[in-house]
């Protein structure tokens, strides 16, 4: 098929607009990679020093914590470098799906609206970066080192392809659209649903446009042969291989509650009461327009958003779910109301005099102001927590001791052994660290203990511990963390000296 809808001029201006949002975004997600690695990337750290080629990344690291892509990255990088440099893959990834969802909403907003003005096209694109380019989910993801920030930018990538595509079978767009569904794939699994929602959207475009049952078929095969022939590859020789981690298990309902909150700027606490319901209704209104203009954009967006996760949901062997494993629903979500929004936009009334009355420019505008000052708080957050502080508060406790040798034990030698030997040498040369499980503890007990708490979960004990009615622990500080990664660390100092026994779990 041969697109009938030519590409409007673009101005200099909205190329300066565009840029400029990047930037800040650019800049923002860089600064909060400067920040402590948390478990999950120094266990991806710990997982790639195990190979000794880049081949067996794929071949040997059989774990739902190796995302291949970026372990490959890490894998280049090297040992002992700082967290930001392991981290500039995400970054990188993350800084460009600011810039695709500019061009992906601006093309989008002229695919269904050729006839209006170019000006508002692109007005729509700078709505759709500010929209991705300042959601907190986005910019938490796009500054960790892992695989969530690659994937979204390689399935923004293929959606631009398909927003572009003249359709033709020999299209190079075609190929462009597959090669970014494998590296979407390699980064994390959550490309599928791009994959998925394409399949849709080029079944409905075939149907549109090819009488032939052969030439809808052919369309198809040109189109995703080449992805799809390399999910199965992927997933026979990789995939189902892999073995999952272990985590805390969450109800659905509260992760897509927190989901909804840190994608569109609302406080954590009413995600499921508040958020999630609001943003479900804000893109059904969008997509209901979407689909009144296009019934292939709508079935790719109805596909990626809901059936393609549903579909993972009840497919899936491991039971574990997260906010970040919908990233893509939600980076999505964020592209399909930048349209509603751009519409609101430019929504008015006449007024007595004749005169336009920009109603929906003010409303679109408050909306834009409450969403980013929203995931600001957010962002301010994660800039000044990061995933934990983990350093912190191991220099806190070597500057409390007396002794070269520092005793810790923990509520879980797991989670807080990793952080404490990854980051051991934070207690300078000076001290040593010697931690103790909860099982094994010293005579005389540790001088310190670090109970961690996730999200959502209980916070500790009072200010004061009493170990076995011997041992007192004086809560001595707390090192706080932003959400969706990490924890917080409550240090305990030891008070008296006597018997302790194991710390209670």
């Amino acid at each position: 098929m041969e697109s009938t809808t030519p590409t409007p001029p673009v101005s200099r201006a909205i190329y300066w607009a565009l840029g400029g949002i990047v930037t800040v975004c650019a800049a923002v997600r860089f600064a909060a990679a400067c920040n402590d690695l948390w478990l999950d990337e120094v266990w991806s750290l710990r997982l790639v020093q195990q190979v000794h080629s880049a081949a067996e990344i794929v071949t040997r690291l059989w774990h739902d914590n190796n995302h291949p892509l970026n372990s490959l990255w890490l894998y280049l990088v090297g040992p002992e470098q700082p967290a930001w440099k392991y981290r500039l893959l995400s970054w990188a990834a993350g800084t460009a799906t600011v810039f695709l969802a500019g061009l992906i909403a601006r093309r989008q907003y002229q695919l269904l609206h050729p006839a209006e003005e170019p000006r508002r096209a692109q007005v729509a694109g700078l709505i759709g970066a500010t929209l991705v380019g300042g959601s907190y989910l986005l910019i938490h993801y796009s500054s960790e080192a892992r695989g969530y920030a690659p994937a979204v930018a390689g399935g923004f990538l293929a959606m631009f392809a398909l927003v572009r595509t003249s359709n033709r079978p020999d299209s190079a767009w075609a190929l462009l659209y597959g090669l970014a569904c494998i590296v979407g794939l390699l980064a994390h699994l959550v490309a599928f649903q791009v994959m998925l929602g394409g399949v849709a959207w080029s079944a409905v475009m075939a149907f549109r446009t090819w009488p032939r049952w052969r030439d809808r078929a052919v369309h198809l095969a040109c189109w995703h042969g080449l992805p799809w022939a390399f999910l199965g590859l992927y997933y026979f020789g990789f995939v189902r291989k892999v073995e999952i981690g272990g985590g805390p298990k969450l109800a659905l309902v509260n992760v897509l509650g927190s989901l909804a909150a840190f994608t569109a700027g609302l406080p954590e606490g009413v995600g499921t009461a508040v958020a999630l319901p609001l943003a479900l209704v804000a893109l059904g209104v969008a997509l209901a327009c979407i689909l009144r203009r296009d019934r292939a954009l709508a079935a790719f967006y109805l596909t990626a958003i809901f059936l393609a996760p549903a579909l993972g949901v009840v497919s899936s062997r491991f039971m574990l779910l997260y906010p970040r494993y919908f990233i893509m629903s939600a980076a999505l979500a964020l592209l399909a109301g930048s349209y509603g929004l751009a519409r609101l936009w430019f929504w008015g009334q006449i007024g007595p005099m004749g005169r336009m009355r920009p109603i929906g420019r003010v409303a679109a505008a408050v909306f834009l102001t409450a969403f980013l000052a929203g995931n600001g708080l957010h962002t301010a957050r994660l800039l000044r927590d990061g995933r934990g502080q983990y350093q912190a508060a191991l220099r806190y406790v070597a500057q409390r001791t007396p002794t070269n040798e520092i005793t810790v034990t923990s509520d879980s030698d797991f989670r807080n052994y990793g952080m404490m030997d990854y980051y051991r040498a934070a207690v300078g040369p000076a001290h040593t660290l010697q931690y103790f499980p909860g099982t094994q503890l010293p005579p005389d007990g540790p001088q310190w203990i670090f109970l961690h708490r996730l999200d959502e979960t209980t916070p500790p004990p009072p200010a004061e511990l009493e170990i076995a009615g011997s041992w007192h622990y004086r809560l001595e500080r707390t090192f706080p963390h932003a959400p969706l990664s990490g924890w917080d660390w409550y240090v305990y100092s030891r008070a008296e000296t006597g018997a302790v026994q194991p710390v209670a779990r």
